[in-house]
């Protein structure tokens, strides 16, 4: 299909926080709350599809196999297998969960050495896209390798948080992504439960609540698509966005996309919880930008594609984790920042572009079936100000279908 992203002023408002709202979902269902808010919703996104469906899974307590299916979230399925853990009667076997995509190749090794100890065991099957684990935990001391993904510690901080006595969990190898982390210990605070951090332990007290949630919770602005919403404001020939619904005083890590447009010399205006900006192509171009991305991997394509424009030499370090999503995000931002022109240069950890001053004709892109490289395509069109082509932006339903609607209807010929 042909996007054309020219004149265009963008009012919308962010999607809620997909991050929040797991965390919300699974600590009030860990916690003892039942009801609607397991029901699906006409905006919802396909992974908070996912994880309603895992917990409404686990509300069979007689089967001794429950299938959890968790299309091609990462998020749900490293929440929900220490979570799943926790919370199944002792009735229940095995627990298979069930991937799409790459999902099924996407690390898992280091949970399944951490829990090992206590009798668990987890079991790929590609051939069949699944996962079947078996045992059970409980409260007790985890030691985990946090280095590959904060995904595992939060599901671990949540599953721990049900049991009536202390736990810790010991992280080595150091904290990807931490701001995550924060997210996890700032949603667990608001129902009492307060983990203790020291250095790289953390403390999760004993169950002392009596009030049950009751599954009403407020999730804030998603800083993820707003970043793109507002990278996407600064780029559009002619236009502009104003994004709404964004928390400035937000944990979440993407928050960082307001400091990386301000090394790009991309001037905006904040108000309460809005952000405007308009395009910005007429500004002087920096000489460099340099910027480590260790805690804020589902940004960079949108910072690759600003930066392409805003910058003499962009150098996005601590890149090496995005081999691992939905696509190798590492190798797709490459070869598209090429496709339209660029000289980029990819090494093992880092991604160096330099500033594409002549765009290249009759553009074709792919999606690599990744909602953050869809949207990533969705900002060259900006960008360049060309009509593109690109293959699918089915993909956007994982994160924010809402925009897909916004693209079939404005922005698509």
């Amino acid at each position: 299909m042909r996007i054309a992203c020219r004149n265009l002023n963008l009012d919308i408002r962010a999607p809620l926080s997909k991050s929040v709202c797991h965390r919300e979902l699974i600590i009030n269902f860990l916690l003892g709350a039942r009801g609607d808010f397991l029901e699906e919703s006409p905006d919802d996104n396909d992974d908070i599809r996912a994880t309603k469906a895992c917990l409404r899974a686990l509300e069979d307590e007689d089967s001794e196999t429950i299938i959890l299916n968790c299309n091609e979230s990462g998020s749900t399925l490293r929440f929900m297998i220490p979570a799943a853990l926790a919370c199944k009667s002792r009735s229940v076997k095995t627990l298979v969960f069930k991937t799409k995509g790459r999902l099924i190749e996407r690390p898992i090794k280091e949970l399944a050495d951490c829990l090992a100890p206590f009798g668990v065991t987890i079991t790929k099957n590609a051939d069949a896209n699944e996962i079947s684990v078996t045992g059970n935990i409980d409260s007790g001391r985890y030691v985990i390798d946090g280095s590959v993904s904060s995904q595992y510690i939060s599901g671990l901080l949540m599953a721990l948080s049900c049991f009536d006595k202390e736990s810790v969990v010991e992280v080595t190898g150091g904290i990807a992504s931490v701001h995550y982390i924060e997210l996890t210990t700032d949603a667990l605070s608001k129902y009492g439960i307060n983990v203790v951090r020291e250095g790289d332990t953390f403390k999760i007290p004993a169950k002392t609540q009596t009030a049950v949630p009751d599954g009403n919770f407020e999730v804030e602005g998603d800083w993820s698509n707003g970043a793109f919403l507002i990278c996407l404001g600064s780029l559009i020939h002619g236009g502009s966005a104003k994004v709404t619904g964004l928390n400035m005083q937000s944990v979440q890590g993407d928050r960082a996309i307001m400091r990386f447009l301000m090394l790009a010399g991309i001037s905006y205006l904040v108000e309460d919880d809005t952000v405007f900006v308009q395009d910005s192509l007429i500004n002087p171009v920096r000489p460099s930008i340099e910027i480590d991305c260790s805690d804020i991997p589902d940004i960079v394509p949108y910072m690759a594609v600003v930066g392409a424009f805003r910058a003499q030499k962009t150098v996005l370090k601590g890149i090496k984790r995005l081999r691992i999503k939905e696509s190798d995000r590492a190798k797709a931002i490459t070869e598209m920042l090429k496709a339209i022109g660029g000289n980029v240069t990819l090494e093992e950890d880092s991604i160096t572009i330099e500033y594409i001053d002549k765009v290249a004709d009759n553009i074709v892109l792919t999606s690599s079936g990744d909602h953050r490289m869809a949207m990533a395509a969705v900002l060259c069109a900006a960008a360049t100000g060309k009509d593109i082509e690109l293959d699918n932006i089915d993909c956007l339903d994982k994160s924010f279908p809402e925009f897909r609607k916004i693209l079939l209807k404005e922005m698509c010929q």
